[in-house]
């Protein structure tokens, strides 16, 4: 059975928009959101509570050397050695999400849609690897270094290589869903940052 359907009149040789055909999105593309919204959370917590501690020890530390007679807190300046590698690494991981690093794009100009495909899927499970071995060596060092404490706090100094192992896995993980999206749409899945942010 047919359905009547009415149409607006249009002038001889106007351009007619057709609606675009409905089509579901890709679970896969669900999936690799909600892994991207909730790597993003926990990035975004880890720079907001590191950034305040960093900022509190710090402004502490410097009202301190007018008001003690030592000068200062002994401890202050080891806060910062454990804490600021984890503010560091959110601020990596995040930066997959948004297109932040470095890029060499030349080969990417001499190549075609399917070239340009071929060549980011590859750039990306390089770089799952590179950081999945980064956060082996990362736990292989804090297990060496477990040992040695800090003179004023007594705090191991694992941390700062746990929170490098974190940040790679962080890194890997967004690296895998800028892949999973790579593969479903293509070329232009790739996270470009905004234009303020891009270097002139």
């Amino acid at each position: 059975m047919e359905h009547s359907f009415h149409t607006a009149p249009v002038a001889p040789g106007e351009a007619v928009a057709l609606p675009e055909p409905p089509h579901s999105p890709s679970p896969l593309l669900a999936v690799a959101d909600k892994v991207d919204r909730s790597v993003a959370v926990i990035c975004q917590g880890v720079l907001l509570v590191t950034g305040v501690v960093l900022m509190g020890v710090l402004t502490a530390n410097v009202l301190a050397r007018y008001v003690l007679a030592t000068g200062g807190f002994d401890w202050a300046e080891e806060v910062p050695e454990q804490v600021f590698p984890w503010f560091i690494m959110a601020g990596v991981a995040l930066a997959v999400q948004h297109g932040g690093h470095v890029a060499v794009e030349w080969l990417l100009g001499k190549l075609g849609r399917g070239g340009n495909h071929i060549v980011l899927l590859a750039g990306q499970v390089l770089v799952i690897g590179a950081y999945a071995f980064l956060c082996w060596q990362a736990l292989v060092v804090a297990d060496i270094v477990a040992i040695e404490r800090s003179p004023a706090l007594g705090l191991p100094k694992t941390y700062g290589y746990w929170a490098i192992a974190a940040g790679c896995v962080l890194v890997a993980v967004s690296t895998i869903t800028v892949a999973i999206r790579l593969a479903v749409i293509g070329p232009e899945a790739m996270p470009r940052p905004s234009p303020e942010e891009m270097p002139t």
